[in-house]
C-alpha cells in the first residue's frame, strides 16, 4: 500500500466516480442519492430503528428525520411502533419503495456489470471498515451482497 493518503485519495475518487454514474439512474427514478440509501438498507425487510438508520446511511438524524418524513409522504416507507418496546420506532419499506429498490438495483447491477468487482475486493474493503472502526461489523449492506448500493 502506497499510504493513508493515497489511500483515502483513491477512496474518494472512486466514490465520487461511481456516484456519479449512479446518479443518471437515480435521477432517472426522482431519488436522491441519500434516499437510495436508505431505501437500500430498509431493503433487508427488517425495518430498522431511526439511530441504526442514520449510522447505515451516513446522514445526521435530523437530515434523517427530514429525509423520512419526504419518503413517508411518497409512500416509499411507512413507521410501525417496535412489537416490544412501542415507544421505538421502526421504519420500514413499504411495497412502492420495494418497487423503487428492484429498479433502482436492477439498473445499478447493469451499470456496473462491467467494473472489476468480486467478492475478494468487498471482502477486503469490509476488512478494512472493520479495521477502522472494530466497533462497527462490516456495513450490513456489504454483507447483503448490495456493496455499490
Amino acid at each position: 500500500m502506497r499510504g493513508s493518503t493515497d489511500l483515502m485519495y483513491l477512496l474518494t475518487r472512486a466514490e465520487r466516480l461511481l456516484s456519479r454514474r449512479l446518479a443518471t439512474i437515480l435521477d432517472a427514478e426522482r431519488c436522491s442519492m441519500d434516499a437510495w440509501r436508505v431505501v437500500s438498507v430498509l431493503a433487508d425487510g427488517r425495518g430498522h430503528f431511526m439511530t441504526e438508520l442514520s449510522e447505515l446511511s451516513f446522514l445526521p438524524p435530523g437530515s434523517l428525520t427530514r429525509l423520512i418524513d419526504h419518503l413517508v409522504e411518497e409512500n416509499l416507507v411507512y413507521r410501525r411502533g417496535d412489537d416490544v418496546d412501542r415507544r421505538r420506532i421502526r421504519v420500514h419499506l413499504a411495497a412502492r419503495g420495494r418497487r423503487l429498490h428492484d429498479r433502482v438495483d436492477a439498473g445499478i447491477r447493469r451499470s456496473v456489470a462491467d467494473l472489476p468487482i468480486d467478492g475478494e475486493l468487498l471482502d477486503r474493503l469490509g476488512d478494512l471498515i472493520t479495521a477502522l472502526d472494530s466497533k462497527v461489523a462490516p456495513v450490513s449492506v456489504l454483507q447483503r451482497g448490495k456493496a455499490l448500493t
